[in-house]
């Protein structure tokens, strides 16, 4: 009798180990939610590259697995797609989500908590820039791997500030030092009353506030905080940088031609229009450099970071592969590292943007200066801060943005700002 139970139960562990073999290794096909341009509003000539490389990769490793995607879609037209996918029960089993469409996409339950299934898989968080893991974060749970990084840095025409006897702290500016040196360098040169000589172009009222180091918003969108004593002490300091050039209208061609001192720009902007032969038409006249953005004082992290993230599909038929999927994408770094050979944007990763191989794609097209190095971009990341991922934060930001400039433009910030606050809670509240 025993020996029929022990050959009754060794024929069905043999069927489930069987149906179990056979489960893993039957064909399998994750699907992937993608668009072909980049995510930072710069021109992306290379469009699938970098994740057609990626799928293949996976593949390679995961002989029964194939990835599919739709082509051709691009980001202005993405979201609309996703959403009916969402509607039709159709979402991809993981999808690329733009920083402007996180806080949306989250509130509609799309993506899956990750947090159960990161803390029993071999995930380290230490792996990460900490700004660009919390990008991810919704409402304190972890609903996205980043994939990609956009800092802000300030651009700074060092052969000006030569000119004008200033030099650049390598410690960066605090906000007060800033403004003092754009008040030194804005100037008419020539003499026949026009203003030709700036201390800043494209440093906004946003800015400011990010060097206070204020919060606009409480983090579930609920709450304006624009008449906050931080906000405005902000805002009113941005009346000053505006005052300072008279409402010139400076932008960054006026950078290009020596004109100015500072210019923000992003990462992406950066790599898109440094490389040779492109900058060497734009910048061969001065020197210049990129620091981290200016602050109050050393312990606010005045730099904005937008970051692309990969989420998850709450309703995946394969959650296991689709979720090694992302982390393959989002974690490893022969896959990040040619990301940031692909893209205009950053490795979200470390390891990645602190090695050699780095510092060459960060010198390519550069000669006699100093524009961004391994290092600087380290000490612009250790600066970063991430923004509020809100339901309607894109829209209310747009409505905000309408109201300050008006305001700044009016040439009483102070006063309108009880008025801006009452009108931004009510689109809040809608």
């Amino acid at each position: 009798m025993k020996k029929v139970v022990i050959i009754s139960g060794l024929i069905v562990s043999l069927i489930l180990a069987s149906s179990l073999f056979m489960w893993l290794t039957a064909p399998k096909t994750l699907t992937l939610g993608f668009y072909s341009d980049s995510s930072w509003g710069v021109r992306n000539d290379k469009g699938y590259s970098f994740i057609d490389h990626a799928i293949k990769e996976f593949e390679k490793q995961n002989p029964n697995v194939k990835i599919k995607y739709e082509s051709g879609i691009r980001q202005k037209n993405y979201l609309d797609w996703l959403a009916d996918k969402i509607v039709s029960n159709q979402t991809p089993d993981v999808y690329l989500v733009s920083p402007k469409d996180f806080g949306y996409l989250a509130s509609l339950g799309a993506m899956q908590n990750l947090d159960t299934a990161l803390h029993f898989s071999k995930f380290d968080t230490k792996d990460y820039y900490p700004v660009t893991l919390e990008a991810g974060r919704y409402n304190g749970h972890q609903y996205a791997l980043p994939l990609e990084a956009d800092p802000t840095v300030l651009c700074v025409n060092t052969d000006l500030l030569k000119k004008e006897g200033i030099t650049v702290p390598k410690s960066g500016f605090t906000l007060e030092e800033f403004y003092q040196v754009c008040r030194q360098v804005t100037k008419d040169t020539n003499n026949d009353g026009i203003l030709d000589q700036f201390g800043f172009a494209d440093y906004t009222w946003k800015d400011t506030v990010q060097a206070y180091g204020a919060h606009l918003f409480s983090a579930d969108g609920s709450k304006s905080y624009f008449n906050s004593k931080k906000v405005r002490q902000a805002l009113v300091m941005s009346e000053k940088f505006y005052n300072l050039q008279k409402g010139a209208k400076v932008s960054a061609d006026d950078f290009d031609q020596g004109k100015v001192a500072f210019l923000p720009m992003t990462l992406a902007q950066y790599r898109t229009y440094k490389p040779y032969p492109y900058r060497i038409a734009r910048y061969s006249s001065f020197r210049w450099t990129c620091i981290k953005m200016p602050a109050i004082n050393s312990k606010v992290k005045s730099t904005a970071v937008e970051t692309s993230t990969l989420a998850l599909s709450s309703r995946s038929k394969h959650p296991i592969l689709a979720l090694r999927f992302l982390k393959f994408l989002s974690a490893d770094k022969k896959i990040q590292a040619r990301l940031l050979e692909d893209s205009q944007g950053a490795s979200v990763l470390p390891s990645v943007m602190t090695g050699p191989k780095t510092q060459t794609l960060l010198a390519q097209g550069i000669k006699d200066d100093n524009a961004l190095t391994a290092k600087n971009y380290a000490e612009i990341m250790d600066n970063a801060t991430v923004t509020p991922k809100f339901r309607h934060y894109s829209n209310v930001m747009e409505k905000a943005d309408y109201l300050v400039e008006r305001a700044l433009n009016e040439g009483d910030i102070d006063a309108q700002l009880s008025d801006i606050q009452e009108q931004l809670q009510v689109e809040l509240e809608k």
